[in-house]
């Protein structure tokens, strides 16, 4: 079944190791259009952003053609999904999809996935049953297409039958991230990923129990916890004026908490404020559901505020275990935000070390 393989393993654009600058990424999550995310990513990539992870989430934009658009407008940094799902998207057409973006893109795709949203999955007639298990088989299937195998496989929730791609990947693996949020989730993105990516409007208490369930994974599974990445998609609204940058992010801090239930459940705001926030957004959208998102709740979840304010929660993120936060360009100027955030942006060195930091 398996065959031999057809290129030599390459370390991931910009991967641990290299140390000498704090690691940072950028996130696209569905917008802004991708002529601009282009010019995004390529400012980005000059500031010493590691890597650029585009979403595929609600009903935005899709996540391999601004993926795509991306590799083309860029050089050197990694390419990765945060997320694609395995229901929209089944292993085969997974495995097919990266491997062409590791082709266009010189081998710099990064595979992130996630089990998708019960809410979103369901208006489009999907169901959304053992996701942990159609994960783990998605990636099964994926890792040994890539590897250039013919593949028979009958699991619980995928079943294939004498597949095998009609052309050669570039690599015969690419690094996998889970972008999971339960504790269960996680401990299998220990057990079997190369890294995590952890859901943005989460908190930074969140994050210390996700790292503790990612290592009780690994551990388990007989790997080195260290090995495992900690990645954490945080939104970012910066301003000036800091109400300013509150006010714009509230309706999609609204959204996530009204649409997904795994991150409504993790994300520590109060049962009764949730269930506002649901109502709301059920009788008027967005907009009205941000009446209920008050600055505390952005405290906790995201980071909004003056540059010096953002700052400090993507430090308080690296305290709490995260190792490579990803810059969710929500709202504001996106050229300040990525120049404030940069690696190479003054202080920001120790800024991402120091939670105490006031910028």
């Amino acid at each position: 079944m398996q065959t031999q393989a057809r290129a030599t393993k390459a370390a991931p654009s910009g991967g641990k190791d290299d140390m000498t600058t704090p690691r940072i990424a950028i996130g696209l999550p569905g917008t802004p259009g991708v002529p601009e995310m282009m010019r995004i990513a390529r400012r980005a990539e000059d500031l010493g952003y590691e890597s650029v992870w585009v979403a595929e989430t609600r009903f935005t934009r899709d996540a391999m053609t601004t993926a795509a658009a991306v590799a083309l407008a860029t050089e050197r940094v990694g390419i990765g999904t945060a997320v694609v799902n395995p229901v929209t998207r089944g292993a085969v057409l997974t495995a097919i999809s990266f491997a062409t973006l590791d082709e266009l893109s010189g081998g710099r795709a990064i595979l992130g996935i996630g089990p998708g949203s019960p809410h979103i999955l369901g208006k489009q007639g999907f169901g959304f049953d053992k996701p942990l298990t159609r994960m783990r088989e998605c990636l099964d299937v994926t890792r040994m297409l890539l590897r250039g195998e013919s593949v028979t496989y009958h699991g619980e929730t995928i079943s294939v039958r004498d597949v095998r791609l009609d052309f050669w990947p570039v690599r015969p693996s690419m690094p996998v991230y889970f972008g999971v949020t339960g504790p269960r989730a996680l401990e299998l993105a220990g057990e079997t990923a190369d890294g995590v990516i952890l859901n943005g409007y989460t908190s930074a208490d969140y994050a210390r129990r996700a790292v503790e369930r990612v290592k009780a994974g690994a551990e388990r599974a007989g790997r080195n916890p260290e090995e495992v990445d900690i990645a954490s998609f945080v939104a970012v609204s910066m301003d000036d004026d800091a109400a300013k940058a509150r006010d714009a992010i509230r309706p999609l801090v609204a959204t996530y908490l009204a649409n997904f239930p795994n991150i409504a459940r993790e994300a520590a705001v109060e049962g009764g404020v949730l269930g506002a926030i649901r109502r709301a957004f059920d009788r008027g959208g967005a907009d009205a559901a941000a009446e209920h998102v008050a600055d505390d709740v952005l405290d906790l979840l995201v980071c909004a505020g003056t540059p010096a304010q953002c700052r400090k929660r993507m430090a308080e993120r690296r305290a709490a275990g995260v190792s490579l936060p990803i810059v969710g360009l929500a709202f504001g100027d996106l050229d300040a935000v990525l120049e404030e955030l940069s690696p190479s942006a003054a202080g920001l060195g120790s800024l991402l070390g120091s939670p105490s930091a006031t910028g």
